[in-house]
């Protein structure tokens, strides 16, 4: 008796735009259904996936590389093992970190290992539509090759821009695949169920650099708890060049962990379940390639926890 093909969702989209909400939203609405999540982060710390772990324990992590060329391999030996698991799973989703090309994700799933035992289900790319139009050069190519390559796109944080905003940005993303407009990446349960199965398009969508000339990461971690207002202040002073922060971390006065997201100009904090800390906060940053950031942040962070 032949095992039925396991479809795999791709889920897309440049730095902050949403995936890990999104993803968090599908497992939760996954009911009973034999799922398995696939969770690629950028930096040395796999923070995405140790959210995600909190709603499910069938999540598998591949960090400090980009799943669409450093550790492609280790996707393919991932995948190849998961469709090995008896009972058959159900359905694959993979979460790209971002700074990937999902059309190499695609590629990889197509492998004639693969072929016979997954198949290609649905991209989904999600685009923060307060953070779109200010990318340029190769983030903005990167930010369109994601788009080109989805069945759905999602514009998502649609409140924090206007209408005519919001026009401008649909009409300039130039995508045939249909397009949802998004707050906290709420997609309506009936197109969750049942997205758009399609062939494998085996092409490449190649950048004009490598990622680790567009992106540096590194991670930083204390001991000490971190006093709120102080870190609230120095978050609303980030400069643009750091595109990405997020981090698990201790407050002063409070014993509750508590997740960071940070983009753009906008923070969040959300308590985390019960998580094993080596220290009392760490954090992984994601900056412009050539930034020179990481020297200044650690010093303010420094002199944060003395104050």
């Amino acid at each position: 008796m032949n095992t039925p093909s396991i479809p795999v969702t791709v889920i897309a989209g440049f730095l902050g735009a949403g995936k890990t909400t999104l993803l968090n939203r599908m497992v939760q609405q996954a009911g009973g259904e034999r799922l398995a999540v696939i969770v690629n982060d950028f930096g040395k710390l796999n923070i995405d996936a140790a959210i995600i772990a909190e709603v499910t324990d069938a999540v598998y992590s591949l960090q400090n590389g980009c799943i669409c060329c450093t550790v492609q391999e280790d996707l393919l030996a991932q995948l190849t093992s998961l469709a090995k698991l008896r009972p058959a799973l159900e359905r694959i989703v993979i979460e790209c970190s971002g700074v990937s090309d999902p059309q190499r994700i695609v590629q990889t799933i197509g492998y004639p290992q693969l072929r016979a035992a997954l198949h290609l289900d649905a991209v989904i790319t999600l685009v923060d539509a307060s953070g779109y139009s200010q990318l340029e050069g190769e983030y903005a190519r990167l930010s369109r090759a994601q788009v080109a390559s989805a069945d759905w796109v999602l514009l998502n944080k649609t409140d924090l821009v206007s209408p005519a905003e919001l026009q401008d940005i649909r009409s300039g993303l130039g995508c045939r695949a249909p397009v949802f407009e998004t707050v906290q990446a709420r997609l309506p349960e009936a197109l969750l169920a049942s997205p758009p199965s399609r062939s494998v398009d085996l092409k490449f969508s190649a950048l004009v650099q490598p990622h680790d000339q567009l992106f540096e990461s590194w991670t930083w971690h204390s001991d000490q708890p971190l006093p709120p207002r102080a870190l609230r202040e120095w978050l609303a002073r980030l400069p643009a060049q750091l595109l990405r922060l997020k981090g698990l971390l201790r407050l002063e006065g409070n014993h509750q962990p508590y997740w960071l997201q940070h983009v753009g100009s906008r923070s969040q904090f959300s308590p985390a379940g019960e998580q094993t800390m080596e220290h009392a906060a760490q954090m992984v940053f994601i900056a412009r390639r050539g930034s020179n950031l990481r020297q200044i942040l650690e010093a303010q962070l420094r002199d944060l926890q003395g104050s």
